[in-house]
């Protein structure tokens, strides 16, 4: 059988398995150490370094950062809930369940996987849904949204949100920051080169999705009133720059989340996946054109 010919079985293959996906339903990788739960919204969210599992036939990597972001797979969870709550629809949705002791998925592979190949394996599977997802949204929109979720500890305890670019680099003049070459750095490219002279404000001005949710109640950077994030600052790792990139039809950014009053507790959680699906659809409307159709609080 030619090579070409495998490919084009590959790909009847694999667009077949990608149409029996059912919006709701969750699907797993080897072993269920990925978990993908479909969905029909233009959006994906991820959710990387929330695992506990602690798998034996997984060595611990020797080299890396191993950091838990606690219960951001539960807050991952708790977004899910509210869009489905308040659109009748799930998002597209990525966890992985293995601690990131034995795996990092916001990492390229060797780093992630430290070259063992059902390590590698779990690494692929969480990569490849994120692609499935967006894959669909594509079919589906045309374009979508995608946030790679995480957690941090740090003394400022707010939202700090990852466009790729370094700390240093918002406190650029606005001339700077609105060069396209500048913006293609960035993780809003899809829609920021349309405009460029509105980047700045997209970054850390009213335009901002942190001053979205400084008026609602959760300090952010960069946003308004923090426009050059603090130190440190988490600026968005592997998976948001790779699954933004030109040819994916995608923005994002990635969300670090402070955990008191987010994500510490089953009410925190709710309270922020609430104003955080309210502010997400008013941002990716005006910014995208992409509606999250959202039914009135309460409504059924």
């Amino acid at each position: 059988m030619s090579r070409s010919l495998i490919a084009l079985l590959l790909f009847v293959i694999s667009a077949h398995a990608a149409e029996a996906y059912v919006p709701g339903q969750s699907y797993f990788g080897r072993n269920k150490y990925v978990e993908y739960i479909a969905g029909s919204l233009p959006f994906v969210l991820s959710a990387a370094h929330g695992g506990r599992n602690n798998p034996e036939e997984l060595p611990d990597r020797a080299k890396g950062t191993f950091a838990f972001d606690t219960n951001t797979q539960e807050l991952a969870r708790a977004i899910d809930d509210e869009l489905v709550a308040r659109t009748g629809q799930h998002p597209h949705v990525i966890i992985c369940q293995v601690a990131r002791r034995k795996v990092d998925c916001n990492r390229e592979i060797i780093e992630g996987a430290a070259g063992h190949p059902l390590t590698e394996q779990t690494w692929k599977d969480f990569q490849g849904f994120i692609q499935t997802a967006q894959k669909a949204v594509v079919a589906k929109h045309g374009k979508g949204f995608y946030i790679d979720l995480h957690g941090h500890s740090h003394a400022d305890a707010r939202l700090e949100l990852g466009y790729g670019h370094n700390r240093n680099e918002f406190g650029l003049t606005d001339a700077e920051l609105s060069k396209p070459d500048f913006i293609k750095k960035g993780t809003l490219q899809l829609f920021a080169l349309k405009n460029p002279l509105a980047y700045p404000s997209l970054l850390h001005g009213p335009q901002s999705f942190g001053a979205l949710m400084e008026k609602s109640g959760f300090p952010s950077t960069p946003s308004a009133t923090k426009p050059i994030p603090g130190e440190p600052y988490f600026n968005g790792g592997y998976n948001i720059r790779i699954h933004t990139a030109p040819e994916t039809h995608f923005a994002g950014f990635q969300l670090e989340s402070n955990s008191k009053g987010v994500r510490d507790t089953d009410a925190s959680r709710r309270h922020f996946a609430a104003v955080f699906v309210e502010q997400l659809a008013t941002y990716m409307e005006v910014q995208m054109g992409l509606k999250l159709p959202l039914k009135p609080k309460n409504s059924k």
